[in-house]
């Protein structure tokens, strides 16, 4: 099958949906597949480039006032480009991954040629309206669009998300068929054990038991909320906190850490590339995430794979992939004392943390990439011409 990925998010912006597809991509040529991507260019020029192993189309596009790093389609000839371009892939099916600029623009497009669609939804509202602060702007916001998902997603022949928990919050606003498929990690890449201390040596990590987050640094992301825990469990256990990534509010929460005299507990990375990233899991000890917008989290996924114990705010999809009480803990989001508390409990009771990281491992293998392809490619054999 000829495969066309389109997507309104790819390298160099590093989001769910570019590993999504520069992950399951290779795996299906693989199997011998053709696979190709539309997605922005990191210009407003039209670009051909291979990535990952895949021919990626950019179309023309515009960086973004509050974002730089994050970049739109150029409306101008968008629709025209489009046809273009897939005049000339003229894919057996096409999988879009949002609803947005691209998305909608392969879409309407495709109304007069008739290519099949499936599409996939990474988006929750608060991925976008975290940075609002006047709750009935964010409630407009978020009404214009799940109004727009709708109209986009309602034209494909079929919806998948990442969860159950996805799939539950998009199907009232759908009449197409819904189903959850697992983005899927390369549980084979994180599953291995390897030093840790040249590692630690590498990023300034001291030799204390350590509490770890990869992820965007973003709003939503509320890591303020560990960072306040950390203070409060650090009364009772002597760690340290990783944060791996970069955004949106890591200058303010590198000023929250300075200013709570943590600079000695917290260590901000920065940007790690993909071969460090199993090292860190590795030398860590349990994995802390506080976002409300996750349909998924492969970073969970991956500390899971990495044999971590979770700690997890009860949001989301998260409770999907930690079990409160067999491989990692719950909390309601805000409440810091209980997250110090579950923190205090997994550092300081002997055989828990391993105990409950080999949960972790045995959960995480529904998650196997290799899945993940396999129903990929049924769905798209139903659907291609």
């Amino acid at each position: 099958m000829k495969i066309l990925f389109v997507s309104d998010t790819y390298y160099p912006h590093l989001n769910g949906v570019y590993y999504f597809v520069c992950r399951i991509g290779p795996l299906l040529q693989a199997k011998g597949h053709e696979v190709t991507v539309i997605a922005p260019s990191p210009t407003n020029k039209p670009t051909l480039a291979t990535i990952d192993n895949l021919e990626v189309h950019g179309v023309p596009s515009l960086s973004t006032l509050f974002y730089p790093q994050f970049r739109v389609p150029n409306p101008y000839r968008l629709k025209q480009r489009v046809r273009r371009l897939l005049q000339t892939i003229q894919p057996d099916v096409i999988h879009i991954q949002d609803h947005f600029a691209l998305g909608k623009a392969v879409v309407r497009v495709n109304r007069h040629i008739g290519i099949p669609i499936v599409g996939t939804n990474h988006f929750m509202p608060e991925n976008l309206t975290a940075l609002v602060r006047s709750r009935g702007m964010r409630i407009l916001m978020e009404r214009f669009l799940w109004t727009g998902f709708s109209r986009v997603f309602n034209q494909v022949a079929q919806v998948t998300t990442p969860t159950e928990t996805g799939a539950a919050l998009i199907r009232p606003r759908l009449r197409t068929a819904v189903s959850a498929l697992s983005s899927g990690i390369d549980f084979d890449q994180f599953n291995h054990f390897g030093a840790s201390s040249d590692i630690k040596a590498k990023y300034g990590i001291p030799e204390k038991p350590l509490l770890i987050f990869v992820g965007r640094i973003d709003p939503e992301k509320h890591i303020d909320e560990i960072i306040q825990a950390v203070a409060l469990a650090s009364q009772k256990t002597d760690l340290c906190f990783v944060i791996v990534g970069k955004g949106l509010k890591k200058a303010a929460l590198e000023a929250q850490v300075r200013s709570e005299g943590l600079t000695d507990r917290i260590i901000f990375t920065g940007f790690v590339p993909d071969e460090d990233l199993p090292l860190l899991y590795k030398a860590s000890h349990c994995f802390a995430i506080a976002s409300i917008a996750e349909l998924l989290s492969l970073a969970t996924l991956q500390a899971m794979a990495s044999g971590l114990p979770v700690i997890a705010v009860n949001a989301g999809a998260l409770s999907e992939i930690v079990r409160d009480g067999d491989n990692g803990f719950l909390y309601a989001s805000g409440d810091v004392p209980a997250l110090a508390d579950h923190i205090n409990t997994l550092f300081n009771t002997p055989g828990l943390p391993e105990r409950m990281g080999r949960r972790s491992i045995e959960l995480a293998r529904v998650h196997d990439i290799h899945k993940t392809v396999d129903a990929f490619e049924q769905l798209y054999a139903q659907y291609a011409r």
